[in-house]
């Protein structure tokens, strides 16, 4: 298979939505090379590149979920971890057998467990990874929200040698929105704009969520969001 960046990107790209992509992008990890490597193993500084795919949430399971039920009751729950994550999974591995055969090494990242259970990490950022291949900005809920879905998407990420076309990252367009901040019934979320930089506790307070989402589905952060409302309300009006 030719190596050609744009045509490989190309047909990789093809492959994915087939596959049942509804975003796909590629990062340039480089220049975070030395963040991420502190924050997850060494080995993944062996990859200057990484594959990020979306698949969107269902908007009517999003909007008609109640975020107080209990959590082994929930559809949304139910929707998001164990049909859209898995299915994330799933298509992750295809992709890196595919780049695989293509004479490329790929790692599948894992979007449906943490790598750290003490801090609540992954391997690496799947929404880091996202914001670098241009399909998105992170949210003041610390969120990745994309114009075409808002935050109604879930990510999954491939490392990989080969030589694809990096996209360019996308501009924040929260502005003075605080939305989703004021929404979280536990307040972990401080508002503060995302930095690359910033170590996570100064926008996000992960156990606060994580306790909170023990009994309760909650997804306020997801559901409140004018992006993926907005959305939602253009497709109604199509079907209108």
């Amino acid at each position: 298979m030719k190596s050609d960046p744009i045509i490989l990107t190309g047909k990789l790209k093809k492959f994915s939505k087939a596959q049942g992509a509804d975003l796909f992008g590629v990062a340039d990890l480089i220049p975070v090379q030395s963040f991420v490597s502190c924050h997850g193993p060494s080995w993944i500084g062996l990859f200057p590149k990484a594959v990020s795919i979306g698949m969107r949430l269902n908007d009517q399971i999003v909007d008609t979920h109640t975020p107080l039920e209990q959590r082994r009751n929930s559809l949304y729950w139910f929707h998001v971890y164990d049909v859209v994550t898995q299915a994330l999974d799933f298509l992750a591995y295809d992709v890196a057998r595919w780049l695989n055969d293509a004479g490329f090494k790929a790692f599948p990242v894992p979007g449906s467990r943490p790598y750290n259970t003490d801090n609540l990490t992954g391997i690496i950022s799947h929404k880091l990874v996202a914001h670098l291949a241009g399909l998105g900005w992170i949210g003041k809920s610390c969120l990745l929200l994309t114009e075409e879905f808002g935050p109604r998407v879930r990510f999954v990420s491939i490392l990989t040698d080969a030589p694809l076309k990096a996209d360019s990252t996308a501009d924040m367009q929260c502005g003075q929105c605080r939305i989703c901040v004021d929404a979280c019934p536990v307040r972990a979320f401080t508002g503060t704009e995302f930095k690359p930089d910033d170590a996570l506790e100064i926008r996000f307070d992960a156990f606060k969520c994580s306790e909170y989402r023990r009994e309760h589905p909650c997804g306020l952060c997801v559901s409140s969001c004018p992006k993926g409302k907005a959305r939602n309300a253009k497709n109604k009006r199509r079907q209108g």
